[in-house]
């Protein structure tokens, strides 16, 4: 069996790391990525799909990605149930194994001074993928 994540997109917010107990780093992201077709009323449409990074992965994604910076990443979807409440909940995210910037830090720069506040801004086309 194979459990095998190839993502591209833009991080919702600036990455935070935060240390476990036992001294590891980690850091959890949200990635937005473009469906592939527009609705019917030709919006574009994005998921939102919860990343997680341990170790230096995480230290290096803090280090160098911001809010909207473009991502391609890959990995597994690892899922997690705990109790609250009396109730079973049920998270599923991507475990990150890899990522690599998209974007280079002066295509950044120009982002972050135009003021691209919303992500609708930085929507990529299909055109405009760099494969």
């Amino acid at each position: 069996m194979y459990n095998k994540v190839i993502l591209i997109g833009r991080l919702t917010a600036a990455p935070e790391m935060v240390k476990t107990p036992s001294d590891k780093s980690v850091t959890h992201v949200t990635l937005a990525v473009n469906r592939r077709f527009k609705s019917q009323d030709g919006e574009r449409q994005a998921d939102f799909v919860n990343v997680v990074f341990w170790g230096k992965l995480a230290e290096s994604l803090v280090s160098y990605a911001g809010k909207g910076s473009l991502v391609s990443l890959d990995g597994e979807i690892r899922t997690r149930h705990y109790e609250k409440d009396g109730q079973t909940r049920y998270v599923t995210e991507v475990l990150a194994q890899s990522f690599q910037l998209l974007e280079s830090r002066a295509q950044r720069a120009l982002r972050e001074n135009q003021g691209a506040s919303d992500l609708t801004d930085l929507v990529l086309e299909e055109e405009e993928l760099p494969f």
